[in-house]
């Protein structure tokens, strides 16, 4: 059923047991990556001892970076043809001794491009074909009420996917998938469309109760679900007085039986920005990401609405906290409700007849672990269809760790709290990624800043956004230089393993790391970013009103033209430093994508363990949707035996 190759390769890959053992070699043996990937922090780039810089890179790569421009570097790095950098005989790469020059400049050294070739065939392949027509949408208007284009791009493409290999499973199965679990289910545009479009049973799992109310509220929308109001009996309000509770009735859309249906569908027009309106105040206090914020009116032009005669599934919401894979007493009473008021014990040993498949649309962190475990834990899950996101949410299981390479990271409270905290329920899963030995130690090991990285998308990058945050970075580091040399915030500490994973911090270091809170600036106005100046000067502002930094803040603000003056000093003597920076950006966005290709991996591969047990039938990885509208397309799939 699934891909010839249960991993999307590059051609290069013949089978995935040499793939992996490749990636994983690379992944702990190369210093560089391991640097670019865990190992260095943007915001001590200005703060290192000895120098980030000089130190990651060696003297010809520098060299190098000086005489080219940054964008026609990252151009190189991403997306240009190696070949024409190829010797003439297949072997090796033309070098600056043969005289060879680019872009007017002299050519990339041979360790560079053995870099860019290692971590692009070891990268997997995120390429995806789509069977819908670009800028069309076949999701009716009243579903998309609420998405934005990229939210209906993942929708649109993933219900159709978790459909079409819904059927399959059930033939494979030789018995039908009677429901579909939606983990992390937010507002339930996916769940919706299932239901609506493809006549699925959906149960709809999520711990917040505003989004559950949220979604409710587009299911009104959608005219999946009948609204509530309220009727009041003045005339018996008035009689029986203001704590009278007999006067008030609850009504639904069929309220009004005797309209005629033209009256009835011009009411329901002249009503629907007002139902949209009422179901958008929902979300007024809830903190949701931009891309989840109600939109009335997608670019996208959709299906036309037709008189809806089709048969459709059912929604049923839960409103729980997963915290494993085991979901049995959680969705009983949805999918065999003749249990439901029966005790655990008494619900078991009777024959559950449902069938259920898992899926979910980019769950944060370990949920998604939660959900492929679920395939493994319940006997009525049958198969999963599972994409992640916020791999930086995620926790880790094995200690730090205990690579053999110099050591330029700097000591932050994440990182000791991740590397200590060994979870069993975080990365890896896997059996081989938990013992997968290496010169030091065995086990496969991300820190926060390289989980964080491998949410980037440098393949989706503009100009205008590179610009954008290539500044904001190199401001935020040379802030931090700043705060450093003025008291502000404590000298940096190396994260040694020592340090890493001691208990109490040494008594005599009063200004640490650990005995200092974090200068967290957050997102400050778009003006802000105008200079250096401005940027520094709000976010000091910003940094004062917290009690814990006012102290050490006040003698700069308050001396306003000293601290500019000073400010200015550190802008001309640092300006080299921001391309340098900017570079270091690009490859550690670059080599993330590996980190990315780990944390995947070793999803699929717990599955393949179970495959030996029996237990699994069959598992792949492949990308559902186009990774320029959503870089987090890759869907981990597997099938009960």
């Amino acid at each position: 059923m699934g891909p010839s190759l249960p991993l999307p390769l590059h051609e290069e890959w013949k089978d995935v047991d040499s793939y992996i053992e490749a990636l994983l070699s690379f992944a702990t043996s190369t210093p560089l990556f391991l640097n670019l990937c865990g190992g260095v922090h943007i915001l001590d780039f200005l703060t290192s001892e000895p120098d980030m810089y000089s130190t990651l890179f060696p003297e010809d790569w520098r060299n190098f970076f000086h005489e080219h421009d940054l964008y026609d570097i990252l151009d190189l790095v991403l997306t240009d043809d190696l070949t024409p950098f190829r010797s003439p005989n297949g072997a090796g790469w033309k070098t600056q001794e043969e005289g060879e020059t680019w872009k007017d400049g002299p050519s990339p050294p041979s360790s560079l491009l053995d870099y860019i070739h290692d971590i692009r065939r070891l990268s997997l392949r995120r390429d995806f074909t789509s069977t819908v027509p670009k800028n069309t949408s076949a999701i009716p208007q009243r579903l998309a009420i609420g998405m934005k284009d990229k939210k209906l791009h993942e929708v649109e493409h993933f219900s159709k996917y978790v459909d079409s290999f819904t059927t399959s499973v059930s033939e494979i199965r030789q018995e039908p998938i009677t429901h579909i679990a939606d983990f992390g289910s937010g507002q339930n545009y996916l769940g919706r469309t299932l239901a609506h479009s493809y006549n699925r049973h959906i149960i709809a799992i999520e711990r917040k109760h505003a989004y559950i109310k949220g979604a409710q509220g587009f299911d009104i929308s959608a005219k999946m679900a009948k609204k509530e109001f309220r009727m009041y009996d003045k005339k018996a309000q008035s009689r029986n007085g203001a704590a009278a509770s007999g006067g008030e009735v609850v009504a639904t859309e069929e309220v009004c039986p005797t309209c005629p249906p033209g009256e009835e569908q011009t009411k329901e027009k002249a009503g629907k920005e007002e139902d949209d309106e009422a179901v958008f105040s929902v979300f007024k206090d809830l903190d949701i990401s931009a891309e989840d914020l109600p939109d009335a009116a997608p670019n996208t032009p959709h299906k036309a609405e037709e008189e809806d005669l089709e048969p459709h599934g059912t929604m049923d919401y839960i409103e729980h906290n997963i915290k494993d894979g085991y979901l049995e007493p959680i969705i009983r009473h949805v999918v065999n409700p003749d249990t439901a008021d029966e005790d655990s014990s008494q619900a078991v040993t009777k024959k559950n007849d449902a069938r259920v498949l898992v899926v979910s649309l980019h769950s944060c962190g370990n949920l998604l672990h939660h959900g492929i475990r679920s395939l493994i834990l319940n006997p009525s899950v049958v198969a999963i269809a599972m994409i992640g996101c916020c791999y930086n949410l995620l926790t880790e299981r094995l200690g730090p760790p205990t690579y053999k390479l110099p050591v330029l990271r700097h000591m932050h409270q994440r990182l000791s709290i991740g590397a200590t905290a060994k979870d069993p329920h975080g990365f890896p899963m896997s059996n081989l990624f938990e013992h997968y030995p290496y010169s030091g130690g065995e086990g496969i090991k991300f820190n926060i800043t390289a989980r964080m990285m491998a949410c980037q998308a440098p393949y989706n990058w503009t100009r205008e956004e590179t610009k954008a945050f290539f500044t904001r970075h190199y401001y935020r580091a040379l802030l931090q230089k700043f705060f450093v040399d003025h008291g502000v915030a404590p000298k940096p500490e190396l994260a040694t393993i020592d340090v890493l994973t001691r208990d109490q911090p040494p008594v005599e270091k009063d200004n640490s790391w650990e005995t200092n809170p974090p200068l967290i600036i957050g997102t400050l106005r778009k003006t802000a970013y105008k200079t250096f100046i401005t940027y520094a000067q709000t976010a000091m502002s910003k940094l004062a009103k917290e009690p814990a930094h006012r102290a050490k803040l006040a003698p700069l603000l308050d001396n306003e033209e000293a601290t500019v003056a000073e400010l200015e000093r550190y802008v001309a003597e640092y300006e080299h430093a921001q391309k340098n920076l900017s570079i270091v950006w690009i490859l550690m966005s670059f080599s993330a994508s590996l980190v990315e290709a780990m944390i995947v991996i070793d999803r699929w591969q717990y599955l393949r363990e179970h495959m030996a047990s029996g237990v699994v039938k069959e598992c792949w990885v492949e990308p559902v949707f186009d990774y320029a509208e959503s870089p987090r397309n890759l869907a981990v799939i597997g099938i009960k035996n």
